[in-house]
């Protein structure tokens, strides 16, 4: 659908002459044009067949709303094509067009012009579509979607007591109304009434865990209340997910249009909500329905990654390198997949291809001199970085790369005269802070490396996950210092900062361990888990978490799944084994 994104509506409509019929003259539906030649072969039938069976209705001297239903019914997939690309403003027109001629039609149907005022709202043009909203309430003043959608666009056109009185109306119809109780929480917030928009926007999220705009909302409101922990909390959640409204009618548009890049766009959609398991299945659906799009072999591996289904990324990579055997991404993909599951020998073959393909590609230059340096090829690795600064000189974060290759190489002061050079430039610089803290580390000089990262953490970092990783950082050096509760409180601060940096509760678990709070322990491990299941220290460490609590059936079908997700970790083999043994010997003690 991409390539429709720059055209503009063609003005003319198709109007069919006018027929007679037992002295009663009704003019054709009409209906919009517009050109469809590049898009999949089945939105182009689907498209067609709708146009069809208008015309079809028409000339049988179907019932006035049988043949509006039709028309509207082509409205609606174009208005779902818009949504599923928001830029080709050309297809809401279609919608509208065919929304209009619905209602002349049959005026009586209160689908049309609700659609039109959603349309209308999509499109920016609020005052028309609060007067369409107005219109179906009159019509069907009970109807809580019309209330929620019409308060909505009063709180847009800055009506706040108009907004408020319907949100309100809603409410009384039906209490759990996420939207109500966002849209009066941000009418409180904006009123100064931190605390009762607290309650309202909580509310909300009870009602809608997912919904981003609300997190976002709330963190400022906890903010104004001086709670800095839950305003971080919620405001790494932030997104442009919005707080939902139950409305079939115009959540069943993004759903019908046909065809390969309908589903890839759908895909990419539920990828935005966070729901990276429908994701998955829309963009697998997407590869299967034209396996010759690549931008949904692309996107699905993207996918499969971020569900941490390393395994199932690398086969769809390899996939798309079949596909395109040029493409420098993919190899670039590979390497990075195949050094994140410890296969180097792979992993730098992929990087080196890159390169190949993209001499003047300095991400991949980036990661080839990573993996060389993993390789124990430091001083080729040094050139890579070099090369990609020829290519970008402010390219800053290799700078930390280097450093990190030259206390590697024996040269550690080297290294950390390099990063205190950057810290000196960039203070807030936290990969800097991070990278010469393990340097530091490393060297045993753990108060100056604890120094590092408070010198950081003062700073106060803007980005959550930012301070989540110098935070984790420190519970590590920390726990290295047998200080467990000092770590611990860093640990866990950076997992509710930043839920992504899977680390921090494999590490937390650890120590849990350690203190021998089992509980604990397990718990945090299986959030380390859920975050990247692919992670084999993590289920290792839980298996024999549970194995001590003497839940062996659970502690085995953990590594089991292991297994199921990562058939090629020899590891969770050789751990299966060493497990069912040690369960043998306990049940035979007892």
């Amino acid at each position: 659908m991409k390539e429709h994104s720059g055209r503009s509506l063609a003005a003319a409509l198709l109007v069919a002459a006018a027929l007679g019929c037992a002295g009663d003259e009704r003019s054709a539906p009409r209906l919009p044009a517009a050109d469809f030649s590049s898009a999949d072969e089945a939105l182009r039938v689907q498209i067609a067949e709708h146009e069809e069976r208008i015309r079809e209705l028409h000339g049988e001297r179907a019932a006035a709303e049988e043949v509006a239903a039709s028309v509207g019914e082509l409205g609606r997939l174009y208005h779902g094509l818009q949504l599923l690309q928001p830029e080709a403003l050309y297809l809401l027109e279609n919608a509208l067009t065919c929304y209009r001629e619905a209602q002349r039609l049959d005026p009586a149907d209160w689908r049309w012009p609700y659609l039109e005022a959603f349309a209308l709202e999509s499109r920016g043009d609020l005052e028309p579509a609060a007067r369409r909203y107005r219109t179906v309430l009159a019509s069907t003043p009970s109807r809580v979607t019309v209330l929620l959608r019409l308060a909505e666009v009063e709180h847009r056109l800055s009506r706040s007591a108009a907004a408020e009185a319907l949100w309100r109306e809603a409410l009384a119809l039906a209490p759990d109304q996420p939207a109500a109780h966002y849209g009066l929480g941000r009418i409180a917030l904006d009123g100064g009434n931190t605390a009762a928009a607290a309650e309202e926007l909580e509310r909300a999220l009870e009602l809608a865990p997912a919904a981003g705009r609300v997190h976002h909302a709330l963190a400022l409101a906890l903010r104004d209340l001086e709670d800095r922990d839950r305003a971080s909390f919620h405001l790494e959640r932030a997104n442009e997910t919005p707080a939902p409204i139950d409305d079939p009618l115009v959540q069943g548009l993004a759903l019908l249009p046909s065809g390969s890049r309908a589903t890839l766009q759908r895909g990419l959609l539920a990828v935005q909500a966070g729901a990276l398991d429908d994701a998955v299945r829309l963009l697998e659906r997407a590869t299967e329905e034209d396996p010759a799009n690549l931008a949904a072999h692309r996107n699905l591996a993207l996918a499969l990654v971020d569900a941490g289904r390393s395994e199932q990324a690398i086969a769809a990579l390899q996939g798309l390198a079949r596909l395109d055997p040029a493409d420098a991404w993919t190899q670039l993909e590979l390497g990075r997949l195949f050094a994140a599951r410890g296969r180097f020998d792979l992993s730098l073959a992929h990087l080196e291809h890159a390169v190949e393909l993209a001499p003047r590609h300095k991400q991949a230059r980036v990661e080839l001199g990573l993996a060389l340096a993993r390789g124990g090829r430091p001083r080729e690795a040094l050139r890579q970085f070099e090369t990609a600064l020829d290519i970008d000189p402010f390219f800053t974060e290799v700078h930390n790369h280097q450093a990190v290759v030259l206390a590697a190489m024996g040269r550690p002061d080297e290294g950390a005269r390099l990063l205190r050079k950057r810290l000196a430039a960039a203070p807030d610089d936290g990969a800097a802070a991070r990278a010469l803290s393990r340097i530091l580390r490393q060297q045993q000089r753990f108060d100056e490396a604890r120094r590092v990262l408070e010198g950081a953490l003062a700073i106060a970092p803007g980005d959550p996950r930012e301070e989540g990783a110098l935070r984790l950082e420190l519970g590590r050096l920390l726990a290295l210092g047998n200080q467990p509760a000092r770590a611990l409180s860093e640990l866990n601060r950076a997992r509710r900062l930043a839920p992504e940096l899977f680390e921090a509760a494999f590490l937390a678990g650890l120590v849990y361990a350690e203190l021998g709070r089992l509980d604990d322990a397990g718990t945090a491990h299986a959030a380390a888990l859920e975050t990247r299941p692919d992670f084999g220290p993590a289920r290792l460490a839980l298996a024999e978490v549970q194995a001590r609590r003497g839940h062996c059936d659970e502690a085995v079908e953990t590594i089991e799944a292991g297994r199921r997700l990562t058939p090629s970790d020899r590891n969770l083999d050789r751990a299966l084994a060493d497990l069912r043994a040690s369960c043998v010997q306990a049940g035979a003690r007892q």
